[in-house]
């Protein structure tokens, strides 16, 4: 799929146009074309462009999410490498502040309002009975959903256009209600992909609003080998690859994360598991981490290259939705039958008997903590865990404590300076 800048791509075209053509005539005059007219905007012709907009915004704010929630969740431990690509001091040991991880919440509001902006001039292009079934809406939908289930998970409040603050479930309640038009449109735009995304998505959604019965119906509606991934590309600035890839990539002078001091390193070394490998190498990250001093660097290789999607869904968490409500309703029995399925559909060994309730919800979060691994779900997670005060005990290297060297855990982003800076309904 291609993908357009909407903050330089058309910029630069004009910019170069115009540079070629003076070049050519022997004229500088330089005109200004102005805003981009509204008519456009609804020319049938644009509106892959504008979905695209969006999938480029919401890759953006997931690359900060993902990669700013690992470390406070220890998915990743930090070298103590700052710089670019880097991870910021407070980060390091738990803390997800303002000044230093509130970029996330820029690029992800921005998808919000470019996606909600897109469906209304798609409807206006293409009238009520295309819009009903056309695929591009279909689409535009599911980035929709995706985009506020991010923003629900990961952000501490819901702001909507310079509005006041109410609770991040708003953003998930909206998620519902886009997966929910998406299964519409692409069911009858007959796209079985799409409609995999949308009730795999909408699984997610009712796990976080506590509606149980509604996602295990979605959950059973996804095959287990389906899935929806957010893509990253080679034809962009660094700035546009995946993030988490290449911060903890020797190029340059990254390093800037590392599996070491992770309990996802220790059960790899031990079982071999396939869904969270790392390289070991005798070298260290970039910088110092002063409790420690200079960290092992033992690269992920979850993301091998720097185009590596990041599953927004698939089969196998779907499986793990009706293994937690299984254990929700106190069927162990039901939920180690799904929980083996998955391991054995993903290559890892069967996983060990546990002899009670709180022992298979320990080994039920450790489950859903590798499946997922490094890709923005572990703090959602933990923040749903401790509100429903659910049995089964964390890891002592992925919580607060001196194992694993974190002063506090936040548990969501909060907002952006520039959020607070311009938008009046909000206090510091």
């Amino acid at each position: 799929m291609p993908r357009y800048n909407p903050r330089t791509g058309m910029w630069r075209a004009l910019a170069l146009a115009g540079a070629l053509a003076g070049l050519t005539a022997c004229d500088f005059t330089v005109t200004n074309p102005g805003p981009t007219a509204d008519r456009f905007l609804t020319d049938t012709l644009s509106l892959a462009a504008q979905v695209n907009g969006v999938a480029y915004s919401l890759g953006d704010g997931m690359n900060y999410q993902v990669l700013h929630s690992a470390v406070v969740s220890r998915e990743l431990f930090p070298t103590g490498q700052s710089g670019q690509f880097g991870i910021e001091p407070r980060n390091w040991v738990g803390f997800l502040v303002t000044e230093e991880q509130g970029l996330p919440w820029n690029p992800l509001a921005r998808a919000r309002w470019l996606s909600d902006q897109s469906l209304i001039k798609m409807k206006a292009a293409l009238g009520d009975a295309s819009f009903a079934k056309h695929p591009t809406v279909a689409q535009a939908l599911i980035w929709r959903g995706f985009t506020y289930r991010v923003l629900g998970e990961a952000m501490c409040y819901a702001v909507i256009d310079k509005g006041p603050a109410t609770p991040a479930r708003d953003n998930l309640v909206r998620a519902e209600s886009a997966f929910t038009a998406a299964i519409t449109v692409a069911t009858a735009a007959n796209n079985t992909p799409l409609v995999n995304a949308a009730y795999a998505g909408r699984a997610q959604v009712r796990v976080d609003l506590a509606d149980w019965t509604g996602a295990v119906s979605d959950a059973a509606k996804v095959p287990t080998s389906f899935k929806y991934q957010m893509p990253y590309y080679a034809n962009v600035d660094e700035y546009g690859y995946n993030r988490t890839q290449w911060s903890s990539s020797s190029q340059s002078f990254y390093k800037a994360t590392s599996a070491w001091g992770t309990w996802y390193a220790r059960y790899y070394n031990a079982t071999k598991d396939p869904r969270v490998p790392y390289t070991l190498t005798s070298l260290t990250g970039a910088g110092a981490f002063p409790p420690v001093g200079k960290v092992p660097w033992w690269p992920q290789a979850k993301y091998v290259v720097n185009t590596a999607g990041v599953n927004l869904a698939t089969g196998r968490e779907a499986r793990l939705i009706e293994a937690e409500a299984a254990l929700r309703a106190s069927d162990i029995t039901t939920a180690m039958a799904l929980i083996d399925a998955n391991r054995a559909s993903a290559g890892a060994t069967v996983a060990p008997r546990p002899a009670n309730i709180t022992e298979a919800w320990t080994l039920l979060k450790q489950e859903r903590g590798i499946e997922l691994w490094l890709e923005g779900r572990r703090l959602p997670d933990m923040r749903r865990w401790a509100a429903s005060q659910t049995p089964g005990a964390l890891d002592p290297l992925e919580v607060m404590g001196p194992a694993s060297y974190l002063e506090s855990q936040n548990m969501c982003f909060p907002f952006s300076r520039d959020e607070l800076n311009t938008n009046p309904n909000l206090t510091k």
